[in-house]
């Protein structure tokens, strides 16, 4: 495989479809049909992360010279224990003996440095001249930190704030079998989408940076329909209960 070129993202190193087929003397088809037919085996933030959209558009300019094609709409990502799925997979001693360098000099070396030295530690090194080290560790944090700001939530916690949203608004509306939910349905979740975006300026709700998941769930619970919608959702049930 050619020098590798560091990737890193959200804390831990990825490896690119092209990089697993060379490594593994494979064609990328292969890679890439390896995992349409065993979809079920890999999991997105454990096996891969997948990029699309503003993410994808903001990764390629933070890593411009890596050499992304830039028609892509979507970049898989691999962790190590996707690459392991990959090796599983295509079983060949090339794939084995290649996967057991990329641990070696590759997905190690990222573990290393998240392992916090101990003050005597932090000591010897600074004393034999490695006091370096610590602030490599410094700004490889702030870089995940700052990834982290950049790409907004997991799927995990985009999921659970849309499901808070989903049962707030729908109480609200008086239930799913509710007048108000069928005929304001719409507008109400229009409603919210408004003021939240408005009122942590992002794009989407679920675009905001992980450092306010926790408010952004505090903000959903607590979320109320304007004057007048609220009207229009007790008047258009009252219209139910007389039909």
């Amino acid at each position: 495989m050619n020098e590798l070129q560091i990737t890193e993202l959200n804390g831990q190193r990825v490896l690119t479809t092209q990089q697993i087929a060379e490594g593994y003397g494979a064609r990328t088809r292969t890679i890439v049909d390896n995992f349409n037919n065993n979809r079920n085996r890999f999991e997105e933030g454990k096996h891969f992360i997948l990029l699309e959209g503003e993410y994808l558009r903001v990764f390629k300019r933070e890593n411009e010279n890596f050499g992304f094609a830039q028609n892509i709409n979507k970049l898989y990502l691999w962790t190590e224990k996707g690459a392991l799925l990959h090796a599983k997979s295509l079983g060949t001693d090339e794939a084995w003996d290649m996967y057991d360098i990329l641990v070696d000099t590759y997905f190690k070396v990222q573990e290393t440095l998240q392992i916090p030295m101990t003050l005597d530690q932090q000591i010897a090194a600074i004393a034999t001249g490695y006091g370096s080290v610590k602030q490599e560790l410094v700004e490889v944090q702030d870089k995940v930190t700052d990834l982290t700001e950049r790409f907004g939530l997991p799927a995990t916690n985009a999921a659970i704030l849309n499901n808070t949203r989903n049962i707030h608004i729908i109480r609200f509306l008086g239930g799913k079998d509710s007048k108000a939910y069928h005929e304001l349905g719409r507008k109400v979740f229009s409603e919210f989408g408004r003021d939240f975006k408005d009122n942590f300026g992002v794009p989407r709700y679920d675009a905001i940076p992980l450092s306010q998941y926790d408010e952004a769930i505090a903000y959903t619970k607590s979320w109320q329909p304007s004057y007048n919608t609220m009207i229009s959702i007790r008047n258009t049930n009252m219209q139910m209960e007389f039909d």
